[in-house]
């Protein structure tokens, strides 16, 4: 049986959605890929749900034009440092006359885990299982098929800040889609760029976006450390834009196709040729100029970084190194080795590797797809505007102009 999942990665820059096809085995189809710029959105956060939702209805349809079908909900994400992680413990009476544990055990356990005092302002948007305990016997990942009078969970819960996840939803609701899930960004990322070796070792992944760096640390396959910091790819793009005196837009632009982050060797001669405003002359820039921006400003991201790590005494708990993905620095030539030089620890690239689909800036599109597709519970998500489908009908034919046009430009972009 084929199973139809769509998700929504809801960036500073960048609305990315992707629909797939998920088979009995778990194999997942990439079947349609849609992308959009992010206007509404700043830092990981909602300020302008009117734009955020156009921008979904842009994404999302280019999407279902791709795949030839039209959807109606999604999974959703949000940065890991603005969630805060609860534990707490579960327990229940096994309800069938054999003693046979099935989902709906599972289900009440983690329901029962759910019953805990969170602070004013937040809410829980997702419920992980650390463990289950069946009659004593612990470290039991998943206890369906199992026989016993007693079944226990040791479980995270996870809040967030009501007002950044209700704009969030309703940003989705207003484009049409349900929001099956609000997935902590850590852990769909984990899924999608990291080993289960690393994740059991302890390794730091930081996804580095356009406008946030979202830092997690895991050891022992649990999530012990996660925090956000206000800086990314706009702000080396901005300081090109500075140092170079040329539009924001040209020096994006520049850094994707020039950037270097680290090259000691660099040819201090060597020059390049651009057009600031895209109309008369060329100007010259040097290749070592570019790299002294961008390098300093990468270097003050990873420092930042670092000294997290430091201040709360973590840096024995990465024992597997340091894993970057996102958008905002992954390409730069040289970023592996100017990361590995300033934590002193081993560095990658982390990047999915579905059916074609490598760049980092899908990482989470993909993980959430990858996340929501393994896990047999979903916690129910509050808020949903029960008038999503006349949302849909509302916006169905704004954003149609160009869509194949743009489906070409995103494959020959990123393909």
């Amino acid at each position: 049986m084929t199973e139809i999942i769509t998700s929504i990665d809801i960036g500073t820059s960048k609305i990315c959605v992707l629909i797939t096809q998920v088979d009995s085995n778990n194999q997942i189809q990439v079947i349609g890929i849609g992308m959009s710029e992010s206007k509404g959105i700043r830092k990981g956060i909602v300020v302008d749900i009117e734009s955020t939702t156009k921008d979904i209805v842009q994404a999302v349809e280019q999407a279902e034009n791709m795949a030839n079908i039209e959807v109606d909900s999604a999974y959703i994400n949000i940065p890991g440092g603005y969630t805060k992680l609860i534990n707490n413990k579960g327990i229940i009476a096994i309800s069938g006359q054999d003693g046979e544990i099935d989902i709906d055990d599972v289900n009440r356990v983690l329901n029962s885990a759910s019953i805990v005092s969170i602070p004013q302002g937040q809410k829980i948007i997702d419920i992980i299982s650390d463990q289950y305990i069946v009659d004593g016997y612990d470290e039991i990942k998943d206890p369906i098929g199992m026989s016993g009078l007693r079944l226990e969970v040791d479980a995270s819960i996870i809040t967030s800040s009501s007002t950044t996840s209700l704009n969030l939803i309703k940003s989705v609701n207003r484009a049409g889609l349900e929001v099956l899930g609000i997935i902590m960004e850590p852990f769909a990322l984990c899924d999608a760029v990291l080993t289960k070796d690393e994740r059991e070792l302890g390794v730091l992944l930081v996804d580095i976006g356009a406008g946030t760096s979202d830092i997690s640390l895991f050891r022992n396959n649990k999530l012990i450390y996660s925090n956000i910091l206000a800086i990314g790819g706009n702000h080396i793009s901005n300081d090109i834009s500075i140092g170079l005196r040329i539009p924001f837009e040209k020096s994006e632009e520049i850094k994707k196709k020039f950037g270097v982050a680290y090259n000691p060797s660099i040819d201090n001669e060597k020059k390049i040729k651009i057009n600031p405003i895209g109309m008369g002359e060329n100007i010259e820039v040097s290749q070592e100029k570019l790299l002294e921006i961008i390098q300093a400003r990468v270097s003050e991201i990873f420092e930042l970084v670092d000294n997290q790590i430091a201040n709360y005494d973590l840096k024995k708990d990465i024992l597997a190194g340091v894993v970057i993905t996102g958008g905002g620095v992954s390409y730069l030539e040289g970023v592996t080795d100017l990361a590995s030089h300033i934590f002193e620890l081993p560095v990658r690239i982390g990047q999915p590797n579905y059916l074609g689909i490598k760049q980092p800036i899908f990482s989470t599109a993909i993980g959430l797809i990858n996340y929501s597709s393994k896990r047999k519970f979903n916690y129910y998500v509050e808020y949903n505007n029960v008038d999503v489908k006349n949302n849909r009908k509302k916006n169905k034919l704004k954003n149609k102009k160009n869509v194949m046009s743009t489906i070409k430009r995103i494959w020959d972009e990123y393909f």
